[in-house]
């Protein structure tokens, strides 16, 4: 709860009619005028409204209407000023305070039909299936329809899956709109609850709205809720739970099937730390050097110790003959793995972004070491780009499979460009040479991507696509003799790439505002360009969304002009 007074904004601590704090400085307590919805305390009116067993449903065909979203170019003003609920305590177990007085002062709950609402949490399981963090569907399932689930997180799942699905609702259902500004704007974890946790439904909802926002309004706010949430994680101990569980009595009651929806939460906090950090070219929050929360995997039984991400990089390879014994796990943790692999591409980016010319060279060898090694650790057909029928590769799967190919042609690229950057004139070349052939890989990649699953992954590859795209396009304007058939190969592959991050735009404001600034960037530049100017391009390469280097893409800068100054 909030109170005003002369423009200051305070904490409340609840108690009514007039709250200790005001008390104590002898002023009026004015509540906000934001209410709670009246009825039973939180928790208690999902059981009563869901004591009816379901049976899955579908909404009419006539609901369901495709849209096209409308383009954002500027998030700062569509957002309300923050505010920060106070949330209750919360057991671990995940059972939701029944302390009315200290409810969140917002609730997430729409009014969706019942039929509708489970349609909903069922199709949100088939959107960016990789950055899901619910380790089980099914599990999951059974608890929402025996009413086990929080209310809040619900109806996040509800209205960000209907958001995304377009699903229409009739004239007097609910604003999708003004829901997602009510959840994006409330709902926030506070950072100073010492000594408390959040439920794992409520921290799976925090995480939900930290993803969607990253790639639905891009921007500060959303990189500051990632890093509240990475911190909250660390603070509860998610980093170390094969350790804390031996420990504390509150970890060591869960049982094996609940840990594990912990762990598969706290690898999706991972990886959404690895993409917003190393797009925005800041360091990362979670040192890769300390962690000790195992992979899931599964069959936990037959491996005497877990599968954990080991202290030194140059041994990621050595986990793969494990992972590729639990089939069923197989394609989330080779996704980690592959993540681990770009984020040490990232660190080798941040030498790069710091100028640091001592060492950078012997950098750039271990971890192309690294990725030499994975690449021929991985089991036979990984790094094809088209589907392995003989092994009955599902397109799904396959597509799934692409992510994680699309990591290691990712941190091959970044490798490539900061070896291009430190190069001489006279071997810098070769080096030019080889950010083409990685980009090449790159594009024969989405060549075989099927526009179907854009909403079934992790809508992150519009930061591979994006790179690929600007320095193919910087390729085709040099002022190397290249040959017709391989200009035309470059501009069939700009084609294909340029199509694929559309289709990712046609659902993600992020991949929308990514093919602006390519295609801005394609429009100002003109060919043909020397090494100096090539230089100058590379030498402003930080990250692939930072600020100043997004600002130099856009601004239609003329090279020449530049380069003869």
């Amino acid at each position: 709860m909030l109170y005003h007074h002369s423009q200051v904004v305070r904490l409340c601590n609840l108690a009514r009619p007039t709250c200790s704090r005001c008390f104590e400085l002898g002023e009026a307590c004015t509540y906000t005028l934001v209410k709670r919805r009246p009825g039973p305390p939180r928790g208690s009116h999902h059981t009563t409204r869901r004591s009816k067993s379901r049976t899955k449903s579908v909404p009419p065909a006539g609901d369901i209407t495709l849209q096209q979203p409308e383009l954002i170019l500027s998030t700062s003003a569509l957002l309300p000023t923050p505010v920060d609920p106070v949330y209750p305590a919360q057991s671990i177990r995940g059972e939701p305070s029944q302390n009315t007085d200290t409810s969140p002062p917002y609730s997430s709950s729409l009014p969706f039909p019942l039929s509708q609402e489970e349609y909903l949490i069922e199709s949100f399981f088939d959107i960016a299936k990789d950055a899901n963090p619910i380790f089980l569907k099914e599990r999951f399932l059974r608890r929402y329809r025996s009413s086990q689930c929080h209310q809040d997180l619900v109806s996040t799942m509800a209205i960000i899956s209907a958001k995304l699905t377009q699903f229409t609702t009739h004239d007097d259902g609910p604003n999708l709109d003004a829901g997602l500004d009510s959840l994006l704007s409330s709902s926030q974890l506070e950072d100073d609850l010492i000594g408390d946790a959040p439920s794992l439904d409520q921290f799976r909802k925090a995480y939900i709205l930290a993803f969607y926002e990253f790639h639905q309004f891009p921007g500060h706010h959303s990189w500051l809720r990632i890093g509240r949430i990475t911190r909250m994680a660390y603070r509860i101990g998610l980093d170390r739970l094969d350790h804390i569980r031996t420990l504390y009595p509150d970890w060591s009651t869960i049982s094996d099937e609940d840990l594990d929806e912990w762990r598969a939460l706290w690898w999706c906090i991972y990886r959404l730390d690895t993409y917003s950090n190393l797009a925005s070219g800041t360091p990362y929050l979670i040192d890769d050097t300390v962690i000790n929360t195992s992979f899931n995997i599964s069959q936990r039984k037959s491996a005497s110790h877990g599968i954990f991400l080991p202290p030194n990089s140059d041994n990621l390879s050595q986990l793969l003959p494990t992972i590729t014994l639990n089939p069923e796990t197989l394609l989330n943790n080779i996704h980690n793995i592959t993540v681990a692999t770009l984020r040490q591409a990232g660190l080798v980016i941040r030498m790069h972004l710091l100028r640091w010319q001592e060492g950078i060279a012997a950098q750039v060898t271990k971890v192309d070491r690294q990725l030499t090694a994975l690449r021929l650790a991985l089991p036979p057909g990984w790094l094809n780009p088209r589907r392995n029928a003989f092994t009955n590769e599902t397109p799904i799967d396959h597509h799934e499979r692409l992510i994680t190919v699309f990591h290691l042609r990712m941190a091959q690229l970044l490798l490539s460009v900061v070896d291009c950057g430190h190069g001489r004139v006279d071997n810098w070349l070769p080096s030019w040479q080889r950010v083409l052939e990685t980009c090449q890989d790159i594009a024969s990649l989405a060549g075989q991507w099927d526009t179907a699953f854009c909403l079934a992954v992790d809508p992150a590859i519009t930061f591979t696509i994006f790179t690929t795209l600007i320095f193919l396009d910087l390729h085709r304007k040099s002022n190397g003799m290249l040959h017709n058939s391989l200009r035309a190969s470059i501009d069939h592959e700009i084609t294909i790439l340029h199509l694929q991050l559309k289709h990712f735009g046609g659902i993600w404001t992020q991949a929308r505002l990514l093919t602006l600034s390519f295609e801005s960037f394609s429009e100002s530049v003109l060919g043909p360009l020397s090494y100096t100017q090539l230089a100058l391009v590379l030498s402003r390469f930080e990250a692939p969304l930072h600020p100043r280097w997004l600002q130099f893409l856009s601004s239609g800068l003329d090279l020449k002009r530049i380069c003869s100054d």
